[in-house]
């Protein structure tokens, strides 16, 4: 788990951002913005690593899932821009 400061946004593409907008007409319908406070990155009991992002209460905010932690960590750095160093130093 990694605490972020200061919090972000989630990425259109992390579930259920990608979700809301699917069957939306002409892009109408738009998620509500919820700054994400927490990051975790958990292993699934079928091998995949899920990217778990939360609010400041410890909500849901939204996930995705990866075929291995690397990656899930490279996504992690990418969207918030943070060095996936932190995350090798907490565990997950």
């Amino acid at each position: 788990m990694i605490n972020l400061n200061p919090p972000m946004p989630a990425s259109d593409d992390c579930l259920p951002h990608a979700a809301m907008t699917l069957g939306s007409l002409r892009g109408a319908m738009h998620p509500r913005v919820t700054l994400v406070h927490r990051i975790v990155i958990q292993q699934q009991a079928h091998g995949d690593w899920l990217l778990i992002r939360m609010d400041d209460a410890g909500g849901f905010v939204g996930d995705t899932s990866h075929p291995t932690k690397e990656d899930a960590l490279r996504t992690a750095g990418r969207e918030f821009g943070i060095d996936a160093k932190n995350f090798s130093q907490n565990p997950s």
